[in-house]
């Protein structure tokens, strides 16, 4: 959410940008895991 805001952006401080970008990378990275596991789980009879 916070990446949405340019205001954030612009005026943040570099390390507090990348250490959002990296949770945001880190999240999807889960989500992305936890949708497998859920598919894996639904295809078992």
């Amino acid at each position: 959410q916070r990446l949405a805001n340019d205001k954030f952006v612009s005026k943040a401080p570099p390390d507090v940008v990348q250490g959002a970008k990296e949770a945001l990378e880190e999240a999807k990275q889960q989500a992305e895991i936890l949708r497998d596991r859920l598919n894996r789980l639904s295809e078992e009879p």
